[in-house]
């Protein structure tokens, strides 16, 4: 008999059978309380399988387990992960279709830790969300392979390290697994009450789009005892999450992702509907005490058509939330902490650039004072006008930036992400509101600034933040999924230039470079002189030598799979501030760049042959060359007759590649491949703006610049299908996929060979194409 308990059954001495959030749910639904219906696996179900694996891998005891020893703990979790996910389920599940009826459920994982400390609130806010709820059909082998994809999570690298800090053995984590309908939300969201105050965040849609941070919530945060004060600040929702009707359309884990026209988000609540959340948040004060958190859902009843108000999830919050602990779920200051938030002076808002918060004192620099500021102190968050790629190797150890201009495909929001620091920018007018010695909270994710109080009675707050910000850990980045590079016909690759970033790569999952920018791999050892000057000036053969040392240890790390090195696209404004630089066109984007810079003046790019047959000779043959910004098939002729030339085509695993960003390539690709193209990677970043005439560096215009247009949206799929029908490789290397993750599914559909992605998305890029693939051959 399967080992199931609906939630009016679970009795009081159940707790370390279902866990604390089943128990949770339990407690409301005796009150009568709106509680979403369903119940719960047993913790025995996920036990005994947890048993079997261990005895089997002899991988239960988790002290050895060490962070700075990133290989052995990548090669644990592998082994642990593939052992439970080839151990067969052995569960009656149509006993749990029976109990919970409905055509779409959500698996949601129930913790019990058996180690010392666990059972308080800071506890069970410590491991809120660790374990992401899974969405699935109602049918027995989705819901086995979900099930069996939700228990694999927890034996992830990073889980792992978590596990590690609360329990001696894995035998003491247990999981118990709610099994709840999936409701048709329309509104979704959390709420924080404290004794007088509350914290309310919202979105259109289902909460995926709240937990998987695709969204800026909408919010309120207020006294309760002053509700007509309260205002709203507008969220920001390019997209909407919803259950899918019939199996068409974009979809991702089965949920529809429609677009919206106008992202920005209003208050989604009415007064009617956001008083009964409170009353509802007051019933549950009641029973549990202070402070409490709900996730909440308003759908419309099948059967009335009402609006109803579920409550889906219930937790303790930390005992010191007016204190200053961090209540928002995607790790922004919760605007709810009126204690700490009241005293906020301001707030800069603009584009989230990379991912993660900072909480650090500013550095503003003013244009013009570039140059002099060679270095920054360490730990600052440096607030700029621009940042262009030179400015790069200035940059190493401050805590996040901020800049006037930009949007999120300029150059310094990519170079951000690669350099894995928080970032915001197209916060207008930055420069001129914050000042160097500011306490700043930055926010990448939400693309917000918050200025901290600069009196005594705020440094408190300054200091307990700085304390409470969450820090991913550093396996985030190893926690891959247990498919090894070639696991899949989609091949996942990395964009990669900076070479201190490869200790933090689990190069065995990755199928090789899909983009090198050339320029950013020489950024540190120009020594503030432009790399026409090296040449002009005579200093061609150092550059050189400095080129090969930089390029062959991303060689070696990811022999043989393939490195795409872009050659130098060198657009005149980002150099300017570097010795020799040509001075700056009125227009750079169509300027003196790309193959076009090559036939004025070939000797930039015959010295980077030149270092490629280099590396050749020093036994480097994974390496591969992609040529930027190629207006015309005559530009391609002639490169290739200099790379002939240089004898690079004698490595037999050697392409020439071209990106393909121009829009005359929609209509060349077949005298592109007759001159000799052997692949073509997609740069949707110059693609998109010039289809659709949008300056990606301006933040005014970040609303018109959108890779699911329909003018873009066919051009993609016209080359990957060309590309196929010429026989030439093709991958696509731009921000597309990683801002709009939906077009995964269409781009494997239409047989795109790789997709390249920087570091921080390997994970959810690896993910989608395993799911479309699984998709495609009907195992989804």
């Amino acid at each position: 008999m399967l080992p199931f308990r609906l939630l009016a059954q679970i009795a009081d001495a159940d707790l370390a059978a279902v866990g604390e959030k089943a128990m949770a749910l339990r407690d409301l639904k005796q009150l009568d309380l709106p509680v979403v219906e369903g119940g719960v696996l047993l913790a025995d179900t996920w036990s005994d399988r947890l048993a079997e694996v261990i005895q089997s891998t002899g991988m239960g005891d988790l002290s050895h387990l060490d962070p700075s020893q990133p290989q052995v703990l990548r090669q644990t979790a592998q082994t642990l992960r593939q052992a439970f996910l080839e151990h067969p389920l052995d569960l009656n599940l149509a006993d749990l279709l029976e109990h919970v009826q409905a055509p779409w459920l959500l698996l949601r994982p129930s913790l019990i830790l058996a180690g010392p400390g666990q059972g308080t609130p800071q506890a069970a806010a410590e491991l809120l969300g660790l374990l992401a709820a899974r969405p699935c059909v109602a049918r027995l082998d989705t819901i086995a392979t979900e099930l069996k994809q939700l228990w694999a999570e927890s034996l992830r690298a990073s889980n792992l390290l978590v596990w590690r800090q609360h329990c001696q053995s894995l035998q003491q984590v247990q999981i118990a697994t709610l099994v709840q309908p999936l409701y048709p939300s329309e509104i979704s969201g959390t709420i924080i009450l404290g004794e007088k105050t509350f914290s309310l965040e919202a979105v259109l849609g289902l909460g995926q789009a709240l937990a998987q941070g695709a969204a800026v919530p909408a919010r309120c945060q207020g006294n309760l005892l002053q509700l007509e004060r309260i205002r709203w600040q507008a969220g920001y929702q390019e997209q909407v999450y919803r259950l899918r009707e019939k199996p068409s359309g974009v979809s991702v884990a089965g949920l529809v992702v429609q677009p919206r026209e106008e992202p920005e988000l209003p208050a989604p609540l009415t007064l009617d509907q956001m008083q009964a959340l409170l009353r509802l948040g007051r019933q549950v004060q009641q029973q549990w005490g202070l402070p409490v958190r709900l996730e909440w859902l308003i759908y419309k009843h099948p059967q009335t058509r009402q609006s109803s108000l579920v409550i889906t999830q219930v937790s303790r919050w930390w005992e010191a939330l007016e204190e200053g602990a961090i209540a928002s779920q995607a790790g922004a200051p919760a605007p709810d902490q009126a204690a700490l938030l009241t005293e906020i002076s301001g707030v800069v808002q603009g584009i989230g650039a990379a991912s993660g918060r900072a909480i650090a004192t500013a550095v503003v620099l003013q244009a013009g004072s570039l140059a002099a500021q060679m270095t920054l102190p360490p730990g600052c968050i440096v607030v700029l006008p621009d940042l262009q790629p030179e400015m790069c190797v200035r940059l190493q150890g401050v805590a996040g930036i901020v800049t006037v201009r930009g949007g999120a495909t300029c150059h310094a929001a990519i170079l951000a992400r690669e350099l894995n620091i928080p970032a915001v920018v197209g916060a207008p007018q930055a420069t001129e509101l914050l000042k160097t010695g500011d306490a700043l909270w930055l926010d990448g994710d939400r693309g917000l600034v918050y200025l901290l109080p600069e009196d005594q009675a705020g440094r408190p707050l300054f200091e307990s933040l700085s304390k409470a910000l969450p820090t991913a850990p550093k396996a985030d980045l190893l926690d891959l999924p247990d498919a090894a590079a070639g696991s899949t016909a989609t091949q996942v690759m990395v964009n990669l230039s900076q070479v201190q970033r490869l200790g933090d790569l689990p190069l065995e999952q990755i199928d090789g470079v899909g983009l090198l920018r050339s320029e950013w791999l020489l950024i540190d050892m120009l020594e503030g002189r432009h790399p026409q000057q090296w040449v002009t000036g005579g200093y061609g053969v150092d550059l050189q030598a400095r080129l090969v040392e930089k390029l062959a240890p991303i060689l070696a790390a990811f022999a043989p799979r393939p490195v795409r090195y872009r050659s130098l696209d060198l657009r005149s404004h980002e150099w300017i501030s570097l010795a020799g630089s040509p001075p700056a066109e009125p227009n750079p984007m169509l300027g003196i760049r790309g193959t076009f810079s090559y036939q004025l003046d070939p000797r930039l790019f015959k010295l980077e042959l030149g270092a490629l047959a280099e590396l050749q000779r020093q036994g480097h043959t994974n390496l591969q060359l992609m040529l930027p910004f190629v207006r015309t098939v005559e530009e391609f002729v002639v490169c290739r007759q200099w790379v002939e030339q240089a004898r690079l085509f004698q490595a037999p695993a050697f392409q020439l590649w071209i990106m393909a960003e121009v829009p005359s390539v929609l209509f060349l690709l077949p005298a592109y491949r007759q001159a000799g193209v052997q692949g073509i990677a997609i740069g949707t970043n110059d693609l998109t703006q010039l289809l659709l005439a949008v300056d990606r560096d301006q933040p005014v215009m970040a609303s018109a610049y959108d890779e699911r247009h329909p003018a873009v949206i066919a051009a993609l799929a016209h080359l990957v299908q060309t590309a196929r029908q010429q026989g030439l490789t093709c991958s696509i290397c731009g921000q597309a996929p990683v801002r709009h993750p939906e077009l995964i599914d269409a781009l494997v559909q239409w047989g795109i060979s790789s997709i390249s992605v920087e570091p921080g998305a390997l994970l959810a890029t690896r993910r989608a194409v395993l799911a479309s693939e699984r998709r495609q051959q009907g195992l989804l």
